[in-house]
């Protein structure tokens, strides 16, 4: 039996994951994670939306121990004890290999990436156990007033109101009953919805194309990458074959540690509002605030508070991984 480990974090980097082997080590966690019922929520019961989720659990390698679930979660909203529930969470977050390297391998001597995941983590618990909230993001009404949005994007978002788009956009209707099933949710994250393509993968921009988002992860950083893919500004030039669907990047950073993270928010031009799809969380058209997006340079996106110059186009052509 083993004990797998997932910090509930980002929307387009894979979640920090780690699994516990030691049949000791093992032992331990479970009694501990046994005595108290109330610090344990379902998964998937608490907060789900941008930025910090919490921490999930789930036994790995045959049954669960007998009186606790195969998974459930931690300090992220959903347990009746949020401060046990954030005790158990610090513990656990404390395990983390300090040579785990990013999507979960080994890089054997580098330590960086597991400490600024660590400690990441800790300020996150620490900062949701102060507010006396149970789970959840940062949160601001409106993250950018118009005024301070770039001028291509009012542009843009200009001519979408007038429905006017210098390129056209292929409908879908918003039914995200394919992207919340069980066997897809969980693997594809905000970029693989963004293009329609299940990759199953946590699609990273360019990794198809041996492209490696740089960590300061800025937004042209990731733009580098979705043009490896395939995709184009909107309007420069317009795109030919079908499935051409409009995304707006945004990018964010943890302002404790500067961790960053970027998000995707897909147009749908039938109905004037956009959908995104956080992590391996289900498909939504609301923001943090619970209102539907007009704009997602204006609306509520948590960390994510960095809106891109531009609007981007995909088409049947592009391929991620």
């Amino acid at each position: 039996m083993a004990v797998r480990i997932t910090i509930e974090m980002f929307s387009g980097r894979p979640n920090p994951s780690w699994e516990i082997n030691d049949p000791e080590h093992v032992k331990e966690l479970r009694e501990r994670l046994g005595r108290n019922p109330a610090a344990r929520g379902p998964v998937g019961s608490g907060y789900t939306g941008l930025g910090f989720d919490g921490i999930q659990v789930d036994f790995t390698e045959g049954d669960a121990p007998a009186g606790l679930p195969a998974g459930f979660e931690l300090a992220g909203g959903g347990a009746k004890d949020f401060r046990a529930s954030a005790e158990l969470a610090q513990a656990l977050v404390e395990t983390i290999p300090r040579d785990l390297a990013e999507g979960g391998g080994i890089a054997v001597g580098d330590t960086s990436y597991a400490e600024l995941m660590l400690e990441t983590a800790r300020g996150e618990i620490e900062r949701t156990l102060n507010a006396g909230t149970q789970g959840g993001a940062y949160r601001s009404s409106k993250a950018q007033q118009e005024s301070e949005l770039p001028d291509g994007w009012k542009a843009q978002m200009q001519a979408l109101v007038e429905r006017a788009p210098s390129c056209y956009i292929d409908t879908e209707p918003w039914s995200p009953y394919y992207w919340n099933h069980p066997n897809i949710q969980p693997y594809n994250n905000c970029y693989a919805y963004g293009v329609a393509y299940r990759s199953d993968t946590f699609a990273w921009p360019g990794r198809a194309h041996n492209y490696t988002i740089p960590s300061s992860m800025l937004g042209y950083q990731v733009a580098v990458g979705l043009y490896k893919d395939g995709l184009v500004q909107f309007g420069y030039p317009c795109q030919s074959g079908s499935r051409r669907f409009l995304l707006a990047l945004c990018t964010g950073v943890y302002p404790s540690t500067l961790v960053r993270d970027f998000h995707f928010y897909r147009f749908h031009p039938e109905t004037g509002y956009w959908s995104h799809k956080h992590a391996g969380n289900s498909a939504r058209y609301v923001d943090e605030s619970g209102y539907v997006i007009r704009d997602p340079g204006v609306c509520d996106k948590g960390i994510y508070t960095e809106v891109y110059d531009y609007l981007f186009q995909s088409n049947d052509s592009v391929r991620i991984r």
